[in-house]
């Protein structure tokens, strides 16, 4: 059972790389500029996110890589990063379930789709239209 609002693992492709609903409703909490800011920082941070991921799976951080996938879970949430919340997701579960080699084997899918993830929000001007 995954809890709402986290994408499952199962519906895969089937999720949209940026859902517009969640950045309407992140500018109606926010409100309209602070959820641009969210969206733009979120692209800047990209890097950061997945090298620090892909470091502490590298060198077999459980804790790092927990904490790595934690953050881009939310994240990717809150900026409506459906498909890259539902990755980070299954990082979290093989983790838990089966260690850092077995979350490792999501991670060339999950860098592709925050490049995706990214490149959406760059093209919609950094999520500065959360109404598109």
């Amino acid at each position: 059972m995954t809890a709402p609002g986290i994408p499952s693992e199962e519906t895969g492709d089937a999720l949209p790389l940026v859902d517009p609903i969640a950045l309407r409703v992140l500018a109606e909490d926010v409100g309209p500029e602070s959820a641009a800011s969210f969206a733009r920082d979120f692209v800047r941070i990209w890097p950061k996110r997945r090298d620090s991921l892909s470091a502490a799976l590298g060198r077999n951080d459980y804790d790092a890589a927990h904490d790595a996938a934690l953050s881009l879970r939310t994240s990717s949430t809150m900026v409506g990063a459906a498909r890259l919340a539902g990755l980070a997701c299954s990082l979290e579960r093989h983790l838990r379930a089966e260690g850092t080699a077995a979350a490792a084997r999501l991670l060339p899918q999950t860098v592709e789709c925050g490049e995706r993830t990214v490149a959406v929000l760059v093209a919609d001007d950094g999520g500065s239209s959360p109404s598109a």
